[in-house]
């Protein structure tokens, strides 16, 4: 009795595998091109202050040398090199960069930042960095950090 079972159901499987049943589509799915763009944001030079650094504990740099450059681009913009040490390998590089007073001088704060409450090795750490000041007005400026003059140059 399994024997005619068994070779019915196949029977009856191989039928149906021979049937030339049609399937008609019910609904039309219509697939748009789609164009993805990536535009990557180049990150901000770590140099720059962030929102998030309040937090931190602000101390000195010790500045070695600082000096101006001029790029070759059209319009030149301004480069300032710095070199020098921070006080532990713990802490960060941050300078702002103030627009240019009515005299010319822009006065550049170089500092350094660390976490509160940090165990670091005292060492010095040396940082050579080269900062965008990017371009100015027509005019002359005198260029300082920390309080101490680094150049002039004139648009």
């Amino acid at each position: 009795m399994k024997k005619i079972i068994l070779i019915s159901t196949l029977f009856i499987l191989g039928l149906s595998a021979c049937t030339n049943a049609e399937i008609t589509p019910t609904e039309t799915i219509v697939i748009e091109p789609t164009i993805v763009v990536l535009e990557e944001t180049p990150a901000p030079p770590a140099y720059l202050p962030l929102s998030s650094d309040s937090h931190l504990t602000k101390a000195k740099v010790m500045i070695d040398s600082a000096s101006l450059a001029f790029t070759a681009d059209e319009p030149a913009q301004v480069d300032l090199f710095l070199s020098g040490h921070l006080p532990t390998p713990c802490h960060e590089l941050r300078v702002h960069i103030p627009e240019p007073d009515e005299e010319g001088n822009i006065m550049i704060e170089a500092y350094s930042l660390t976490e509160p409450d940090i165990l670091c090795e005292q060492v010095l750490r040396k940082f050579n960095e080269t900062i965008a000041l990017g371009t100015y007005p027509t005019g002359s400026y005198l260029v300082w950090v920390n309080g101490g003059v680094v150049g002039n140059f004139d648009f």
